[in-house]
């Protein structure tokens, strides 16, 4: 077993947000160190050797999950401006050893881990042993992966399921598509299904009303609907059904019988103003295979930290997951 030394520095890098934290030894769970906007730092060695100082301790290795597609060893955020080398950041901040994962790679292995205290079941049946799971969920972009295992070996999945293209699929959608905000041309997953998407949901539901005021940004929406502002609180619905919808067409491409799991900040905060039965039920409705998708449970990931555990878990044994290769050193 190829366990990663430590103190181990992990972090959660998102397009907004960064999370920084250490595990002090393996098996020992990640403690937060700070916390940061993306923006606000001009790099990934600024934010992670400032972290370092603040704390005053010296990691050993680090393991970081990035929202943006892992290549060999370096990647760049898709929403943001910072790119990832692995050896560049052990000669920066003077470690020893490293790993680079995407952040639903990191989520997907965190789920063998998660009890109910981290979830908030939305319907289905019993997870199959040894079945596919699916952790996907909107943030400042959209991101989904899988992970299948058996017998303490897994393997994670990847996607880019954000980049593919959504359409309409009620007559209420087929109404509203032609208000929606194309991006590049096109109307994506994550296009919707994301914190600018509830925005540009938003926005195409009040241009189809006319003459309501049109909110600039997520935030703004979920702020409304939290006010009880009845059109951002429809939006908020909309957001879900869709949710559920692509959160269903996965499920079903992936045969995700183990389960799927809804992460992110933006479900969460939006959950009460939601209508969950009809998220779950937009999840179920794949005629011919309702049944199938009647039995496979749906929950969103409501514990803390779940990609820095899932950071800790991978550190402890690359290999167990495949992922020996990423190693930077």
């Amino acid at each position: 077993m190829n366990t990663l030394p430590h103190p181990l520095l992990v972090a959660d890098i998102g397009g907004t947000n960064c999370r920084i934290g250490i595990v002090d030894a393996p098996g020992r769970a990640p403690r937060t160190i700070r916390r940061l906007s993306t923006r606000d730092e001009p790099s990934c060695e600024a934010a992670l050797g400032g972290a370092i100082a603040a704390a005053g301790v010296r990691p050993r290795a680090a393991a970081l999950a990035v929202a943006g597609p892992v290549i060999g060893l370096g990647a760049e955020l898709t929403n943001a401006g910072w790119s990832f080398d692995g050896p560049s950041l052990i000669a920066a901040l003077g470690l020893e050893q490293g790993l680079l994962l995407n952040d639903f790679e990191a989520l997907a292995a965190s789920l063998p881990d998660l009890g109910p205290a981290d979830l908030t079941p939305v319907g289905g049946g019993t997870p199959a042993r040894n079945g596919a799971r699916l952790v996907l969920g909107p943030g400042t972009g959209f991101g989904a992966a899988a992970l299948v295992g058996r017998d303490g070996r897994y393997a994670i999945a990847p996607t880019e399921a954000g980049h593919i293209e959504f359409g309409p699929a009620r007559e209420d959608e087929f109404a509203l598509w032609p208000f929606l905000e194309r991006v590049d041309g096109r109307v994506t997953v994550e296009s919707v299904l994301s914190g600018a998407g509830l925005a540009r949901l938003d926005a195409a539901l009040r241009r189809r009303a006319e003459g309501i005021p049109i909110h600039v940004d997520g935030a703004a929406v979920g702020r409304a609907a939290e006010a009880g502002d009845p059109a951002a609180r429809a939006t908020v619905r909309l957001f879900g059904r869709l949710l559920g919808r692509v959160a269903g067409d996965l499920a079903l491409a992936l045969k995700a019988t183990g389960g799927v799991f809804i992460a992110g900040g933006i479900v969460p905060r939006l959950m009460p103003m939601m209508d969950l039965a009809e998220l779950r039920s937009a999840f179920a409705a794949k005629p011919p295979m309702q049944a199938l998708m009647a039995g496979i449970p749906l929950s969103v990931l409501t514990g803390p930290d779940p990609a820095e555990r899932g950071l800790a878990r991978v550190a402890c044994d690359p290999a167990a997951y495949g992922l020996e290769d990423r190693l930077w050193a």
